[in-house]
């Protein structure tokens, strides 16, 4: 790779890191790309060169943002492997609030305002490679613990629904839900039920 085809990568780089930030935390709409170029100090024009509009922007923004926390997660994952199922979920979801900063909700709309199926499908890929794929190695080895009336993808689904709301983009909200984790972990695995 040429210098030439270095700095065209890291100013690709620069502007799906900055992107990212935006479409994460303040959403699809309420994100400028004209902000997005000015805190780069480069031209609109010279951002759509790398990519042609908002939407690929941002659907390569999340696919960015995606691939390089699950990065980390899998590191996470690999280091703890051994850990207890509770203890291991518990490592991995606190790593996921500390580490993945979004709006969450934020971003569904968006979803469901902006984007086509495909398109959905394409960013939902990339989600199911991130987080997902960690998620289900873990309830895949410890499957002899678990029910075997409900399928792994499953109990994997309902953790992360329950999960997701605790991820945010806001410090004191993360700190706050990171807090209170356990108890979430608890309650999904030994229900509220006395037995």
């Amino acid at each position: 790779m040429n210098s030439r085809d270095k700095q065209a990568q890291k100013t690709k780089n620069a502007i799906l890191e900055v992107a990212a930030k935006d479409f994460l935390s303040q959403g699809y709409q309420a994100t400028s790309t004209r902000k997005i170029a000015n805190e780069l100090h480069i031209t609109q024009p010279n951002m759509y060169h790398y990519y042609k509009n908002k939407k690929v922007l941002y659907m390569k923004a999340i696919e960015y943002a995606v691939s390089g926390f699950s990065e980390g997660l899998m590191n996470v994952y690999k280091e703890n492997k051994d850990l207890p199922f509770e203890e291991m979920i518990l490592t991995i979801s606190t790593y996921m609030i500390e580490n993945f900063r979004i709006n969450y909700f934020m971003m569904r709309h968006d979803m469901e305002t902006v984007f086509t199926d495909d398109d959905r499908k394409d960013i939902s890929k990339n989600w199911d490679s991130g987080y997902y794929k960690v998620m289900f190695n873990i309830f895949q080895s410890h499957k002899s613990e678990l029910r075997s009336d409900l399928a792994i993808p499953v109990q994997v689904g309902t953790f992360l629904t329950m999960l997701l709301p605790y991820i945010e983009y806001n410090d004191a909200k993360r700190k706050r839900n990171i807090a209170n984790l356990s108890t979430m972990v608890k309650i999904f695995i030994d229900g509220i039920q006395k037995k």
